[in-house]
């Protein structure tokens, strides 16, 4: 009896007549990575049964000439247990460079759409923007709370986006992105 083999919408076939290969995209952002190439039996050999047979040349080397080229073009991408296994192999070439969200189920690239330390995506827990210092207007001092511990001045706080990292000034959008300020 043959395995399960999983798969999602998040892939393409991009195999040839010589082998299989797979692209997985993430559903959210579209960043993308492509699976090693594995060759197809029956395409190089079929190629080299093509060869030999034209080499050999006669009724003989054109029927395996003829025989060579069906099995390389003939092989289905689509279908059967070689390509299910292919598939297989292909999807545990990438399984650490994506997440499934257990919030939206999407699958998602670890590298930039997925909040490691919420265990969601991004879009279900948006990354928190990390909290810089503020600067004191009139001594420059940096501090953490409303006033400087230097002078008693106001400072000025300086947080940088959620969303691309920019710093964020005095207004209600972030200047880098747009993105409405948190």
């Amino acid at each position: 009896m043959t395995s399960v083999v999983p798969f999602t919408s998040n892939h393409s076939d991009v195999s040839t007549n010589e082998g299989y290969q797979y692209e997985f995209r993430c559903l959210r952002c579209g960043n993308g990575f492509r699976s090693r190439f594995r060759h197809s039996i029956s395409g190089t050999g079929g190629r080299i049964a093509a060869l030999a047979g034209g080499l050999m040349g006669g009724e003989w080397g054109g029927r395996i000439e003829q025989f060579g080229l069906m099995a390389g073009w003939n092989r289905s991408s689509t279908r059967g247990s070689t390509n299910d296994k292919h598939l297989l192999e292909a999807s545990q070439d990438v399984a650490d460079e994506f997440v499934q969200c257990r919030g939206c189920g999407q699958w998602l690239c670890r590298q930039v759409c997925w909040n490691d330390a919420a265990g969601y995506c991004v879009g279900c827990v948006p990354r928190q923007a990390p909290v810089i210092p503020g600067r004191c207007g009139r001594c420059g001092s940096y501090g953490d709370g409303a006033y400087c511990g230097h002078c008693g001045g106001p400072l000025r706080a300086t947080t940088a986006c959620g969303h691309c990292g920019t710093q964020l000034g005095t207004g209600n959008f972030c200047p880098g992105c747009g993105t409405p300020r948190g």
